[in-house]
């Protein structure tokens, strides 16, 4: 065997034996465990969360608005891209793990005043490296840009999942401006009926002409609470279409906002297992692993490095002649002012910043949960006081017509009474409108939305 075989063999088994992979073990930060939700659970949480966003919703035109959504939403569509640069940069970082192979061609030609013509001479040759990853810094950061990856995967089901709740708060809340708009077209019609009353007895002299200025000022009231309505209708469509992907276009329309059934029953249960699943608390824990994973390549760059290179090559003038060479490269800092310390320090400063934002965002998720059970409860009583609200002051506003016509009370009073009904029909369907959109707030807070198993599968099949 070559001398020269023979020693870079000596080497390589040398440093084998002495080599020691920097491949840290990673652990999730502690969060704070809680135990169950201030609100008392009548389901479990994860059956909840677990269902698939088309089974929280009854109403087939917002499912189909949902899926057109899904399909043709700009941002959306901009993470698909995300993801396969992501995946193009992890495929980029394997090959580095592989042999290099390239090729080379030189030529010449030559001439002197001892003979003549000219000589001509043409070598191609092949080159092949490889990087011995000794140390685990190839690997590392292979394994950094995979967890990158799995970043941006999960990272558009939290797009995904915010996308459906947007289209249904906005399509809960045109249906709302709907009814709205119903109850001041209702209304007006309403007032002007009175106040078609109100201006004959003034012609007739039994009342004076203040009264039918109020009346006019209070259709004048409804009149411009309409036009509100009508703006905010238009506007909502627009955001809507925007949305889908889509030029400015008229929603379609299903069922009404009270016909619109969720669930009746709803989770508060244990959260820490489904919290730890949500698409962005999972992110920033892939991007954490990610981080740990450039801290060891870092590392790595504390120790030697060795490169094998073959060389191959042949003259076309003389194809006989058949050159070889095989080379060891072994490169190791001595003295570098600390510069590699330095480095590994900054990429740990950057791990704490990482591990913050980790329970930074279990912290949030804890919070969403929370607020959204306070609303939905909220709500739902809130919605039970609007409905008594509005039964009274339908009652009021017969009783003081009654007064009126009597002469009891003054004309003010029963003005009063209509303008506290209009407000008790408008807002009791607010009221249920925000009830709904805080079961979906719920919904996306304990991470549903995305097969979290199916996905989980997925990533241990990918990573073998």
């Amino acid at each position: 065997m070559n001398k020269n075989i023979k020693y870079i063999l000596i080497v390589l088994c040398g440093v084998l034996l002495f080599s020691c992979n920097t491949h840290e073990k990673f652990v999730a930060p502690d969060v704070p465990e809680v135990e169950q939700f201030n609100n008392t659970a009548t389901i479990d949480s994860s059956s909840f969360s677990d269902l698939s966003w088309w089974e929280l919703f009854n109403d087939t035109t917002l499912i189909s608005l949902i899926n057109e959504g899904v399909t043709n939403n700009i941002y959306l569509q901009n993470t698909v891209t995300s993801i396969r640069q992501a995946q193009l940069q992890f495929e980029i970082s394997e090959t580095f793990l592989n042999p290099e192979i390239n090729y080379a061609a030189g030529g010449s030609l030559g001439a002197n005043s001892a003979q003549s013509g000219a000589d001509w001479n043409i070598v191609p040759a092949a080159n092949v490296s490889y990087t011995l990853d000794f140390w685990g810094r190839l690997s590392n950061q292979r394994d950094a840009a995979f967890q990158v990856y799995l970043a941006t995967e999960i990272a558009y089901h939290q797009v995904k999942a915010s996308l459906i709740v947007q289209i249904a708060s906005l399509y809960f809340t045109l249906r709302d401006v709907d009814n709205k708009i119903i109850v001041a077209e209702n209304m007006i019609v309403n007032m002007n009926d009175f106040r078609n009353v109100i201006n004959a007895r003034y012609k007739g002299g039994f009342v004076s002409k203040v009264d039918v200025n109020q009346a006019d000022i209070r259709v004048k009231g409804a009149e411009f609470t309409l036009q509100s309505l009508l703006r905010t209708r238009g506007q909502l469509e627009n955001a809507i279409s925007t949305i889908l992907g889509s030029q400015p276009k008229e929603i379609n329309r299903g069922l009404a906002l009270e016909e619109q059934l969720l669930l009746n029953d709803l989770p508060s249960g244990v959260p820490l297992y489904l919290l730890k699943r949500r698409p962005d608390v999972v992110v920033n824990e892939k991007i954490l692993m990610a981080q740990l994973r450039t801290i060891d390549a870092t590392q790595a760059l504390k120790y030697p490095n060795l490169t094998l290179s073959l060389n191959l090559g042949a003259q076309i003038a003389n194809p006989s002649l058949i050159f070889g060479e095989l080379a060891a490269n072994l490169v190791g800092p001595i003295f570098n002012s600390g510069r590699i310390d330095k480095s590994i320090n900054i990429e740990q400063e950057q791990y704490n910043i990482l591990v913050n934002d980790y329970i930074q965002s279990y912290l949030f998720a804890l919070q969403e949960v929370e607020d959204a059970l306070i609303a939905i409860d909220s709500y739902e009583k809130e919605f039970e006081i609007r409905k008594e609200q509005l039964t009274l002051s339908e009652e009021a506003l017969e009783l003081a017509w009654v007064r009126y016509n009597e002469g009891v009370t003054p004309l003010l009073d029963f003005l009063n009474l209509q303008s506290s009904l209009f407000n008790a029909q408008l807002q009791a369907s607010e009221s249920y409108k925000l009830r709904l959109e805080s079961i979906v707030k719920l919904y996306l807070a304990l991470g549903g939305g995305w097969e979290y198993e199916q996905y989980v599968e997925a990533e241990e099949e990918e990573s073998k």
